[in-house]
């Protein structure tokens, strides 16, 4: 004997619009979290309760609360989610792969391998739309905390134990400085021997600034600011005018040093390899996310030298042979 229920059946789309709801706190969220409208995910909301025949949140001023029979469907909605997203991982045809995926990069990220990540996602799932946003590593944490993100690629590790990250790969900063300055640049020199020089470098929301200033401190190297800027070829033509001295990555801006517009100073100890990482949230429903990182791990390359070097001042070019 078969047995049938009457009642209509649920969507992945209800189930996917109650359980951002209910992650989030509102509708309005849940609708910039799904790229839809909140009337939508109320509809889906609304349907899904006449599935369960009894209400699943209570509509509260500033906040949905979950009913015991919300907190009951909860689980089983992150469960079928989870094993949705495995599914299309698994059995889905490429070439009808999709979904949207909000990214953070941070500026080197967009000048050395962002391109390519883009140029591979659009060949290899071209029904997934990738919304990239390059911005300060601090800044793309906050934004990951508020469901503004999907995915972040960017330095650290300073994020908690609620987020999962995959180790993309690392980059060298080396102490950078005009030619013009008065430095013994054949001299090796110890962090102390920086302090009289102003430091051009990034501003306080980026993750690079956060992790080097714990370790200037453990140095104790009083860094002297001169100017913040949240643009790395900026910093490198400021630098190049003489205007205090700044940590860049050494493989990017290797042309600059080898056409003497740059050089580089031998401090010891190296500054701290910086690692970066793809971030995103442990409780992300998205079948994208895994496949991007993937991708992200094939093109992560940042031991290139610049193709988008600052134009070198007169100043600081070298003499004609």
């Amino acid at each position: 004997m078969r047995f049938a229920s009457t009642a209509a059946m649920y969507t992945l789309k209800q189930l996917e619009a109650f359980y951002w709801s209910s992650e989030l706190g509102s509708f309005s969220a849940s609708s910039r979290k799904l790229h839809t409208t909140q009337s939508a995910v109320a509809k889906r909301v609304g349907e899904l309760e006449a599935f369960a025949g009894a209400p699943l949140f209570e509509r509260r001023a500033k906040k949905l609360i979950m009913t015991p029979q919300g907190r009951k469907l909860f689980e089983l909605a992150r469960e079928m989610l989870d094993l949705n997203s495995r599914i299309v991982q698994n059995m889905a045809d490429p070439a009808s792969f999709e979904g949207v995926l909000r990214l953070g990069v941070t500026e080197l990220v967009g000048m050395t391998w962002l391109a390519r990540l883009i140029s591979q996602i659009s060949l290899r799932y071209p029904r997934v739309q990738l919304m990239p946003e390059i911005d300060g590593g601090i800044t793309l944490y906050e934004r990951l905390e508020q469901d503004e993100l999907d995915l972040a690629i960017m330095p650290g590790p300073f994020w908690g134990y609620q987020y999962d990250c995959c180790h993309l790969g690392a980059v060298t900063n080396v102490w950078m400085a005009s030619p013009a300055l008065d430095i013994d640049f054949s001299a090796s020199l110890t962090p102390q021997d920086l302090a009289p020089y102003p430091v051009i470098s990034q501003p306080t929301n980026s993750a690079l600034s956060h992790l080097y200033d714990a370790w200037f401190a453990e140095q104790g190297l009083p860094v002297k600011r001169v100017l913040t800027c949240n643009s790395l070829g900026m910093m490198a033509q400021l630098t190049m005018l003489g205007l205090g001295i700044s940590y860049l990555p050494g493989a990017y801006f290797a042309p600059l040093v080898e056409r003497g517009a740059l050089c580089q100073l031998n401090v010891q100890p190296d500054l701290p390899t910086i690692n970066y990482y793809a971030v995103h949230k442990k409780n992300l429903v998205n079948p994208v996310v895994s496949r991007v990182i993937d991708i992200a791990r094939e093109e992560c390359a940042f031991e290139v030298a610049g193709a988008f070097l600052p134009h070198v001042p007169p100043a600081a070019r070298l003499p004609e042979a």
